[in-house]
């Protein structure tokens, strides 16, 4: 697949309106515009926007003209939508680029195969964590997305999920795209640009419309918060009443390695974020995924998964090992697919029953972490 060339990143005058997408029921109840209305108006209004894709006030048919002027006095329905679309050449993965209103530039990525339709999702505009290994890592630190800017990547994907599988009517027949069946998301995994628990706030507001009615329904089960480990937003994403799945992104097994590798672990020592995972854990009733990128000659040794199996061990996590893919702005080197499966098969005797899988590379020109504007200068 051929790179992308590079979208513009202008900055856009800011509109003058609120934004009504990415605000919950129970935050659209509280404008101004609903005083006095009856307590069913702002579910009916949020299903509007999330449940039959509404980007118009106008076409709230079951809403009175004169509710819908007023509320378009000040507020109105704003997505963002690609800019540029990208696909694998064996169609297995596709990248969508967003400018947003300000200019900056997010990723998400669609990722499919025989069995389900999975979409990695932005949760900033850059990283401020600096993993050595990381494309997004060279980028500025840029900034967090709002809730209405995370829900547009989903809303984008699962259109063309939609368009592909059934038809664009059933598209707007079904515009949720959530659940079982054609054309439908059957996962959501935050690991694209940035660190999601840095932006704890719009992420869950992101959540709380993913999964909820009115929302998109997503089953929580289904979607996936990948951390680099802030120990104090995993404590806090334990309390929240979503049961979504945590990934940890481990990704070297002693201290030294892993404060080379990701710098985070000096303020966050790995061994202190396995207790926030028990804690987790303990909580949802849901395993933890410890990730781990394999890197030649770093991470790859036969302690190294003797460790790591140890650690899963007693966290009673799964494992994720994930193929690396090389970009130009690492020199790190990639390990081989037999090197991988003797990574796995050094695990086994120390942690037998621990469930490790592995992330094949799919598509290297645009999965490594779902974010490679670094590309883009």
């Amino acid at each position: 697949m051929s790179q992308p060339q590079q979208a513009e990143a202008e900055t856009l005058p800011p509109s003058r309106k609120g934004n009504l997408f990415g605000l919950s029921a129970e935050a659209i109840a509280g404008l101004g515009p609903l005083a006095g209305e009856p307590s069913f108006r702002a579910r009916q209004i949020a299903h509007w926007v999330y449940g039959r894709g509404a980007e118009d006030l106008g076409t709230m048919t079951s809403v009175s003209r004169r509710l819908r002027d007023r509320l378009g006095e000040a507020w109105e329905i704003r997505r963002a939508h690609p800019v540029e679309e990208s696909t694998v050449g064996d169609e297995s993965a596709t990248k969508l680029l967003f400018r947003l209103e300000d200019g900056c530039l997010a990723e998400a990525v669609w990722i499919r195969d025989p069995r389900r339709e999975t979409l990695c999702i932005s949760s900033q505009a850059g990283c401020a964590y600096g993993c050595a290994f990381c494309a997004t890592a060279t980028l500025k630190a840029g900034r967090n997305l709002l809730a209405g800017e995370i829900l547009s990547q989903f809303v984008a994907m699962k259109e063309r999920i939609s368009r592909r599988s059934t038809g664009a009517a059933a598209a707007e027949r079904d515009p949720s795209g959530a659940g079982d069946g054609p054309g439908k998301v059957h996962n959501i995994v935050f690991m694209g640009m940035g660190e999601p628990l840095a932006n704890y706030a719009e992420v869950v507001a992101a959540l709380r419309i993913l999964c909820g009615h009115p929302g998109y329904g997503m089953a929580a089960r289904r979607v996936t918060i990948s951390t680099v480990g802030l120990e104090p937003e995993i404590r806090l994403l334990a309390r929240e009443p979503l049961a979504v799945r945590l990934a940890f992104s481990l990704n070297a097994t002693t201290d030294e390695v892993r404060s080379r590798l990701m710098p985070v672990n000096r303020k966050y020592p790995f061994r202190s974020i396995f207790e926030a995972l028990r804690e987790y854990q303990g909580m949802k009733k849901e395993r933890v995924t410890l990730e781990y990128v394999l890197l030649k000659g770093v991470n790859d040794g036969k302690e190294d998964a003797a460790r790591l199996a140890r650690y899963a061990r007693s966290l009673d996590c799964k494992v994720n090992l994930i193929a690396y893919n090389p970009h130009p702005y690492a020199s790190f080197e990639p390990v081989s697919d037999r090197g991988i499966e003797e990574f796995r098969s050094a695990m086994l005797p120390t942690a037998p029953r621990v469930t490790t899988t592995v992330r094949w590379s799919k598509g290297r020109e645009i999965q490594a972490a779902c974010g490679q504007l670094a590309a883009r200068g």
